[in-house]
């Protein structure tokens, strides 16, 4: 067997050896109804504190996670919470009109809100006991969105299933007004595209005055529970607000800390009395009961609840297709999961996907404090993310000024500058190791502080190797150190997604739950490390010569590339669309410079080709797949394949604008013209550094291209914008100036 066959033998071991993910069967259909208690401003730690024996005791029975709340902006109000949940994807509403839910007969601009509904919407209210009066302007709003969202969807497909929604939600302000102290988003939740919901209560019959209470008002428990059970012999869904908890979260921007904390706790004493007078008439054998917490603590990101009981739900963990991670769903995945429970079909405007049980045992009050842990940690990564990644660039900028200093007038610096590219390689592997020790614990600055001197441990460490390991390489010596360190990044992640990607989440270069852009595989900025690591370390080891022979080297850096690219774009383990995109033909790029060839524009097209037919490839395993376990790239083929082009477009459409706002906002920004003054700088110097630097490192220009082509295209087709080249570069340049600053002329 030749060394290409041997290689391509080994590429498709790797591609089958890596494809083996569990396939989620559906959701068994037949059940008789499905209720959903809405906890606003509910989080696990909220939960354990004032420990409500009903809820805890039905979040027992089931499946349970923490909710990820992001929908359209950095935190989530009640309005774009309820109608996320309603559409099943992200979307908006604005907060003056976003709780406008109001009784026909109810009193709206001198008229009768059933008359302006009407007028409004150019539509009839029959058959509606709760008007959304403000829907064409929340559609509308969402018509602008860039994310497909249809506000009402999960009641128009139940609606054509011959099947009916509800809600009882009152959080209002003010007793028995309509004004700004109107707050009845629950409804949302519930409306179809045009407004309404056929059964229910949202008047100010649901509460009492309260001279006692928050705002003076809350929750009647008897009339509430009377609602619900009126609603549950009319309709398939019903949506229970514990109104109570989001008017006290409000009241908590005019009351001290202890005040609002036993307001809380007598809120969620009378919510569980409401929950138990309400679950008499629930049979979990035959029904299900979703809890979700659709908004957060005010004051920032945070997690909040989720619990999914009932028929056919084994106890444990909760997850879904859409975090592909234990613990973890979304605030759009609450459609979906109703949809599902009734054997419905999602319709394509829905990006979230069905809550289903991973299993686990009874969850038990460990269980809730691990998810209260992971809520912790995800606060203390965002605060963390903007001062590390702000100094990570800063350190960087430093080191190539310093660079060109030492290289011009103070050679003394050299060994200075050479230690801290070193450092700067260091770094990422710790960014991800550090999820596996209590970094949280640590202040910002402490971790800071934590963060620069472990890496510059390693790469003392990396060094001193080098020495060792280089005095064999003659002049390719220098390599070893650097090479060390990138290979040691590659490896943590290449482990790291074979694992299902641990140290991804909640890491300072990985993602956060509270933003939600991605929750298994690698993000963006990982792939960035990735692809700039493979490509470093696969022309690198061929600079290095270990075996003899172009061609056999050639053939290991594209094995190496090849077996990279697999664990990118594999549904089951990158899951990456814009990676596969980008380092498909870099990768391709680089294997024809190591081999000698040139890159014309034939054997471009061809490399096209070839990225398309690898991602068709992925694209084809995802679909074979159960539809509610398939990742983001199956669901885009899935809408190519349906010929929802404007499912396509709006995608590509929310990229760009992604990237365009990056682009203006972003500390990674800074890396792109420091790192183009800086090769310029040792490309024009006199003495030509860098072409010295390629004579004397074979292998050197292949890694530059193929470093070129990927940072423009993760540019280009991924929405975290210049982060990615500008990442890459934090691999590439630091590479660079330690191979320059150890070889240059004394």
């Amino acid at each position: 067997m030749t060394t290409a066959k041997r290689a391509a033998a080994l590429v498709v071991f790797v591609l089958v050896a890596l494809s083996g993910m569990p396939r989620a069967d559906a959701a068994e259909s037949g059940v008789r109804r499905v209720l959903i208690v809405s906890y606003p401003a509910t989080t696990w730690e909220r939960v354990r504190a004032t420990a409500p024996p009903t809820l805890i005791g039905l979040l027992q029975k089931g499946a349970v996670a923490s909710t990820s709340l992001r929908t359209i902006g950095p935190t989530t109000s009640a309005g774009e919470a309820y109608v996320s949940m309603g559409a099943g994807n992200r979307a908006g509403v604005e907060d003056g009109i976003a709780g406008l839910a109001l009784p026909p007969p109810a009193a709206y601009e001198g008229d009768a809100a059933v008359q302006v509904f009407e007028r409004r919407c150019g539509c009839s209210s029959e058959g509606a006991t709760v008007l959304q009066v403000g829907m064409p302007r929340v559609n509308n709003l969402n018509d602008r969105y860039l994310y497909g969202a249809v506000p009402g969807a999960l009641a128009d497909a139940l609606r054509q299933a011959g099947h009916r929604t509800a809600v009882v939600a009152n959080a209002d302000e003010q007793f028995g007004t309509v004004g700004d102290g109107v707050h009845r988003e629950a409804a949302l939740a519930m409306v179809d595209h045009e407004g309404r919901v056929p059964f229910g209560s949202v008047g100010p019959q649901l509460v009492v005055k309260d001279p006692t209470a928050p705002f003076g008002v809350r929750t009647d428990e008897k009339a509430t529970a009377d609602a619900v059970r009126a609603a549950w012999n009319h309709a398939d869904v019903v949506l229970l607000e514990m109104s109570d908890l989001a008017r006290v979260e409000s009241y908590a921007a005019v009351a001290s800390d202890t005040a609002i904390g036993a307001e809380r706790a007598k809120a969620m004493k009378r919510a569980d009395d409401l929950l138990a007078r309400v679950l008499k008439d629930v049979d979990l054998t035959k029904d299900l009961v979703l809890v979700v917490g659709p908004t957060g603590p005010r004051g920032g990101a945070q997690l909040s609840i989720t619990g999914l009981v009932g028929k056919g739900v084994e106890p444990g963990l909760a997850r879904s297709a859409t975090t592909r991670r234990p613990g973890f769903v979304t605030l759009p995945d609450v459609a979906p999961t109703v949809l599902n429970a009734f054997g419905i079909d999602v319709p394509n405007s829905m990006a979230g996907t069905a809550i289903t049980s991973a299993g686990g045992g009874t969850p038990t009050d460990s269980t809730f404090a691990a998810l209260q842990h992971d809520n912790v940690v995800a606060q203390f990564r965002d605060r963390a993310t903007g001062p590390i990644s702000a100094t990570f660039v800063i350190f960087q900028v430093v080191t190539y000024g310093l660079a060109a200093l030492a290289l011009t007038r103070w050679r003394r610096l050299r060994p200075w500058v050479a230690f801290f590219a070193l450092i700067t390689l260091a770094q990422p592997s710790l960014a991800f190791l550090s999820v596996l020790v209590p970094y949280q614990n640590l202040t910002v600055v402490g971790y800071l502080l934590t963060f620069f001197a472990l890496g510059a441990v390693l790469a003392a460490g990396a060094e001193a190797v080098g020495r060792v390991v280089g005095r064999r390489l003659g002049a390719a010596a220098p390599m070893v150190a650097p090479l060390l360190l990138v290979g040691l990044t590659l490896a943590v992640l290449l482990v790291d997604v074979v694992l299902g990607s641990p140290l991804q989440i909640n890491t300072v270069f990985g993602y956060s739950p509270t933003i939600a852009g991605r929750f298994a595989g690698w993000g963006n900025l990982a792939f960035a490390l990735v692809a700039a690591t493979s490509i470093v370390l696969a022309t690198g080891t061929w600079g290095l010569a270990v075996l003899e022979g172009r061609r056999a080297r050639t053939v290991l850096a594209a094995v190496l590339l090849a077996v990279v690219i697999v664990a990118d774009g594999l549904p089951s383990l990158g899951s990456d669309v814009g990676g596969v995109l980008a380092l498909a033909p870099a990768a391709a790029v680089v294997v024809l410079l190591l081999s000698g060839r040139k890159v014309d524009l034939k054997r471009l097209v061809v490399i096209g080709v070839g990225t398309i037919a690898i991602l068709s490839a992925f694209a084809a395993v995802d679909l074979s797949r159960p539809k509610e376990s398939r990742t983001h790239l199956g669901r885009i083929a899935s809408k190519v394949l349906n010929a929802d082009g404007g499912g396509l477009a709006t995608v590509l459409a929310r990229k760009l604008n992604a990237n365009i706002s990056i682009l203006t906002s972003s500390i990674w920004t800074w890396i792109i013209p420091v790192a183009i003054a800086f090769f310029g700088f040792l490309v024009w110097r006199r003495t030509g550094l860098l072409r010295a630097l390629e004579e004397r490192l074979p292998g050197l220009r292949a890694c530059l291209i193929g470093a070129l082509v990927a940072g423009f295209l993760g540019f280009a087709l991924n929405d975290s914008g210049v982060a990615v080249p500008a990442m890459m570069l934090a691999v590439v340049l630091p590479y660079v100036t330690y191979l320059v600053v150890r070889t240059a002329d004394p």
